[in-house]
Formats: structure tokens, C-alpha cells, sequence
């Protein structure tokens, strides 16, 4: 990326965002241009800008958003020093401004599982550069005219650099302080060692938790009559299916979580075929409760070799008419059999009739 170096390149608007953190944010155009967009100049307050530890905290951002390529990643336009050599930098205007302050209309989890898939991908496209978010949150999260996410707001990143000096690292750490009802439990204390992306992994499940009921809660307790998903619906079953999700994200040992965004952006693609089947087991890795009793779980009675070799016998599990068909009349005739391991309720029903199942059971192959 050419860095133009001359904060004199870009025109104020007069219209300014309110001050947060350690950055000062206003709209600006491109000097000279006539193509009418508009950017966000980002720059820092003189209090902070006096403070060195501040200003490598801003150029940190800076070199985060350089790395970084993604549809859902805020890209930097230009970057540089003012006139007083403190670091500033441009950004595209998202013209439907942040998460938290949307005015969406009421989604269904199916939409907000897949809005939340986008904002996954940027947190995951950056775990893949070596960056952790540590700052994940409504706030951060801008909406294009599409209403597409786009992660944002790098200030307080951490850079898995593992030739850097370590004492620099340490003291970048215990310097930043995370937002209270997003931020991973273990980095409160600004530990080095704790610092890796399954910190950003809570904060996405604390985020979806926000998409839903737009509200927040302390620690990990999602589950509590106080915080369960849809207290008011009577079909409980999508949100039992995502508070199952959340055990992976909203959990205080980062070693019980998912340990990437890229894992959680997969899980959240497979958690929206299963809606989209209305629940039914169509996964052989994912927990499926029993829509019977509610407390056991479906096991399969069958596995992707059946595709290739069908053993299973429908008589000795008192079926009767169940086709177990060769391969190659797979897509109209295969049946998948589940049983619940609490009270033997028996699912069955062919891929072929429920979107996407055929295609994720084919995948397990």
C-alpha cells in the first residue's frame, strides 16, 4: 500500500465522531477528488499523544490493518504522520455505523447466525495473520450500506509475534485493560502467556449472546434461568441448539473453547443446516437432544461408510420398509436411523429430503 504521509490529503467535512479510547475520528474526503466518498481520519487526542506507550499502541493498529485483507477486516486507505509527527490513519465510512448503535429490524437466529458468520470470518482471517482482536464487541462490528459486518477498531490488538522482544510484549499486555462484558476472563489479569485467540473466542460468543437478546451478562453463565435464550418461546429447540454452541465459546477455561475463530465460523455454518433441517440429526459430530424426552441425546446407527457399504439392518431394529439401497440410488432411497440414548426414540429420514444434509453427510466421508 502507498502511504501518502500527508494528513493535508484529506478534507474535513466538519462533521466528528465522539471521542473514545485514545483516537480523535472525523469525516474527511479525498483532496481534489469529486467522486463523492467518504473516509474516516483517524488521529490521536493531544493528551495521548504524548504518551509514547499511546502512540505505539496507535501505530500497532495501524500495522494490524496493513496485514490484514478481508472482506469483514476495516481496511486502511492511507496512514502516515500530521504535522506534529504523531501517527494517523484513514478508513473506509461505514454509512450504517456500528452494531451497538443499528437499528436493525427483528432477526431470526438463522439471520443473526448469519451475520455473525461474516464477523467471525474477519476475526478469523486475522487469527490466521498472527493477530489477536482482544477488543471484540458491538461497538467495534460496523455495518456497510448492506448491513455487512465489518470487524474494526484494532487499538488494543495483540501481535503473536513470536520474534519479538518479549519484554516489550509484556509490558504492551499489561497495559491494555478489556472491555468488561466481552472481554475473556483470563485476560483481565493481563497475563502474556494467556493471551491467544481463544480470548477472542469468548468475546464471540458473548457477542452472539448480544445479536440475540441484545442485552449482556457477567461471567459464563448463559445457561441460568436469568439469561437462557427465548425465555418467552414455547419451542425451545433453536435456542437449546445455540446455547450448545455457546458451551464451546462462553466457557472460563480457554481450553475448553473453540481455539480459533475459524472453528467457530465452521460451526456456526453447520449450527445454521442444522436450523435449516428444523433440528433434525443430520451431523454425526454435533449434539442433538432427543425431541421425545429432552434429555438424551440421538446417536447414529449408521455412518458415512454405509454410503459405500450398507450393513446396518433395518429388521433387527424392528423397522420394517426401511430401503437400505445400494450407492448408487443414494440421493432417493439411503435412510439415516438415530436413537436417543436416554428413552430410544427413533429418527429416521432421508438426506435427500432435508436441505443440506445430503451434502454435509457426504462431507463426513
Amino acid at each position: 500500500m502507498d502511504e501518502i504521509g500527508n494528513i493535508k490529503s484529506w478534507v474535513k467535512t466538519g462533521e466528528s465522531f465522539p471521542k473514545s479510547g485514545q483516537g480523535e475520528a472525523r469525516k474527511v474526503k479525498r483532496a481534489g477528488s469529486s467522486d463523492g466518498n467518504v473516509y474516516v481520519l483517524k488521529t490521536m487526542q493531544p493528551s495521548q499523544a504524548r504518551r509514547p506507550e499511546r502512540q505505539e499502541r496507535f501505530r500497532r493498529e495501524i500495522e494490524a490493518l496493513c496485514k490484514l485483507d478481508d472482506p469483514h477486516i476495516l481496511k486502511i486507505v492511507d496512514y502516515g504522520n500530521d504535522e506534529k509527527n504523531h501517527p494517523y490513519l484513514v478508513t473506509p465510512f461505514c454509512v450504517n455505523g456500528t452494531l451497538a448503535e443499528a437499528d436493525l429490524p427483528h432477526a431470526s437466529i438463522m439471520d443473526t447466525l448469519r451475520l455473525f458468520t461474516g464477523i467471525c470470518q474477519g476475526v478469523a482471517h486475522a487469527h490466521e495473520k498472527g493477530i489477536v482482536h482482544r477488543d471484540i464487541k458491538p461497538a467495534n462490528v460496523f455495518l456497510d450500506a448492506n448491513n455487512k459486518p465489518i470487524v474494526g477498531d484494532f487499538g488494543l490488538c495483540f501481535l503473536l509475534d513470536e520474534n519479538a522482544d518479549p519484554d516489550q510484549r509484556v509490558t504492551e499486555t499489561m497495559e491494555v485493560a478489556v472491555p468488561r462484558w466481552f472481554g475473556a476472563p483470563e485476560a483481565r489479569d493481563g497475563r502474556l502467556e494467556d493471551v491467544t485467540p481463544a480470548g477472542d473466542v469468548y468475546s464471540l460468543g458473548k457477542l452472539l449472546y448480544w445479536m440475540l437478546e441484545r442485552r449482556v451478562f457477567d461471567r459464563e453463565n448463559h445457561r441460568s434461568e436469568r439469561n437462557k435464550l427465548g425465555r418467552r418461546v414455547d419451542d425451545r429447540r433453536e435456542h437449546e441448539l445455540v446455547h450448545e454452541f455457546l458451551d464451546r465459546m462462553i466457557v472460563e477455561d480457554p481450553v475448553a473453547r473453540y481455539q480459533g475463530a475459524a472453528m467457530v465460523l465452521e460451526a456456526a455454518k453447520q449450527l445454521i443446516l442444522v436450523l435449516e433441517a428444523k433440528g433434525r440429526p443430520i451431523l454425526l459430530n454435533f449434539v442433538h437432544r432427543c425431541d421425545f424426552c429432552g434429555q438424551g441425546q440421538y446417536e447414529f446407527v449408521n455412518g458415512p461408510e454405509d454410503l459405500t457399504r450398507n450393513q446396518t439392518s433395518s429388521q433387527e431394529l424392528g423397522f420394517s420398509n426401511v430401503h437400505h439401497a445400494s450407492p448408487a440410488n443414494y440421493r432417493s432411497f439411503f435412510y439415516m436411523i438415530a436413537i436417543c440414548n436416554k428413552c430410544s426414540h427413533v429418527q429416521l429420514f432421508r438426506p435427500d429430503m432435508v436441505k443440506g444434509a445430503a451434502k454435509l453427510w457426504m462431507r463426513e466421508s
